[in-house]
C-alpha cells in the first residue's frame, strides 16, 4: 500500500479523505495535515499576472518524508507557462492542487478539491489523460468538466493504476 500525505492550507473535512482513499480501493493509505505554504507561495507568485507559477511552486514544495506520494492545496490560482490557469499539477511523486477556480458552495467546493487531488495523485502514479468524460483522469478545461466526472477511475485506468503502484 502506497502512503499519500495530504498537505493544506485551509481545513478539509474527513469527506475529502474518505472520497481519496475510496477512489483508490485500499491501494493507498492517506493521512492529512495543515500547514502554511505562504513563504512558497511568495516565492513562486508572479506579480504580473497575480497567480502562482505551478512548477515553480513545485520545485520549492518539501519531498515527502517517509511517504511515497505528497500533495500540496494551496489557497490561491496557479498557471503553467502556456496556459491561462491549472487547478493541479505533478511531476514525479508530487503535486499540488489550488483552490481558486474550484470556489462554490462548501459541500461543492470540497467534492472538486477531493477530485483534484485524486486526479493529480493518478499523475503520480504515472496516469496520463483519459478519455473519458466521467473517468477522474479526464483533462478538464473548466470547473465544469470537473463537475460532470466522478471521483473515482474508469476501469481501463484503475487498471493502469494497479499495475503501477
Amino acid at each position: 500500500m502506497a502512503s499519500v500525505l495530504i498537505v493544506a492550507e485551509l481545513d478539509l473535512p474527513n469527506y475529502v479523505i474518505d472520497t481519496v482513499s475510496s477512489a483508490f480501493r485500499g491501494l493507498v493509505g492517506v493521512e492529512l495535515k495543515k500547514a502554511d505554504l505562504s513563504e512558497v507561495k511568495a516565492r513562486s507568485f508572479d506579480a504580473r499576472r497575480g497567480q502562482i507559477r505551478a512548477d515553480k511552486a513545485l520545485s520549492l514544495l518539501p519531498r515527502p518524508r517517509g511517504r511515497d506520494r505528497a500533495v500540496y492545496v494551496v489557497v490561491g490560482d496557479g498557471y503553467v507557462p502556456g496556459l491561462n490557469f491549472v487547478f493541479g499539477v505533478a511531476q514525479g511523486n508530487i503535486a499540488v492542487v489550488f483552490t481558486e477556480r474550484l470556489a462554490a458552495e462548501r459541500e461543492l467546493f470540497y467534492e472538486r478539491i477531493a477530485k483534484e487531488i485524486i486526479h493529480e495523485l493518478g499523475h503520480t502514479f504515472g496516469l496520463g489523460h483519459c478519455g473519458d468524460p466521467r473517468c477522474v483522469m479526464y483533462f478538464s478545461n473548466t470547473v465544469h468538466d470537473t463537475d460532470l466526472k466522478g471521483p473515482g477511475f474508469c476501469d481501463k485506468c484503475f487498471l493502469r493504476l494497479r499495475l503501477r503502484r
